[in-house]
């Protein structure tokens, strides 16, 4: 599949060697967050030491930035390879350990790429990465976001939120809701094409156990059949559960 630019921006830079070298911010800015660690015991002279330390936000920038090209071989091979309009922003919490790797909890927390595939594809890389270990505490948290832009030479996918997604989503209630399994905050985005069916499937949802619930939901968006939209262009919708 020829190619002219596939562009990824990672937090708050625009990554110029694979956009065409413009510099813009874009995204939300990435996040260590952080509780405070206990005060030290006076009493004895002991220092306890709080659960939830911190990773600054530049050291966060700067660890995801030189991970840049397995992030983009996840969106080019699992994402573009299978839809060329695929695009849309992702943002990913973790939980980093007292050695700087990151821990089991970790997951898309939100997101509109709709690519089930290049998120698993994204977190095997994320899991890899070691971080600074965490200042003031023995885990931190961290959340980052990852905006996608498709190298379009085609228009974009168009919006295709309301009923003709609410109908089939309705239809498979009892599917919806043992994938739920009573989880809420919940979202998935589906690429519709011509025939009505479903391209990609992606979700993100607020809490680990919710985001299982959405690549349960994924796989079960990959057997929905649609309406024709009735375009040339793929339908994009985001549907919250």
């Amino acid at each position: 599949m020829k190619r002219i630019r596939v562009c990824l921006t990672i937090g708050l830079l625009w990554l110029a060697s694979s956009c065409g070298g413009a510099s813009s911010a874009s995204g939300p800015a990435p996040s260590a967050d952080a509780v405070s660690p206990l005060p030290a015991d006076t009493d004895g002279g002991v220092q306890v030491q709080g659960l939830w330390g911190k990773i600054d936000d530049s050291i966060v920038e700067e660890t995801f930035q030189r991970h840049f090209d397995a992030f983009l071989d996840c969106y080019e091979r699992e994402g573009l390879e299978i839809l060329e309009e695929m695009e849309g922003e992702l943002g990913v919490y973790l939980i980093v350990g007292p050695d700087g790797h990151v821990t089991d909890e970790l997951y898309f927390e939100s997101g509109s790429l709709g690519s089930d595939a290049t998120q698993q594809c994204l977190l095997d890389r994320i899991s890899r990465i070691v971080f600074q270990k965490p200042i003031g505490g023995y885990h931190a948290k961290v959340r980052y976001a990852f905006p996608f832009e498709a190298p379009y030479d085609h228009p974009a996918p168009f919006d295709w939120s309301g009923d003709p997604i609410e109908k089939v989503v309705s239809a498979d209630r009892e599917a919806v809701d043992a994938c739920l399994g009573g989880e809420s905050g919940v979202t998935l985005t589906v690429y519709v094409g011509r025939g009505g069916k479903v391209l990609a499937a992606g979700g993100a949802a607020a809490t680990q156990t919710g985001y299982q619930a959405a690549r349960c939901l994924s796989a079960r968006a990959t057997a929905w059949q649609f309406a024709d939209p009735g375009k040339l262009r793929p339908a994009k919708a985001t549907i919250e559960f």
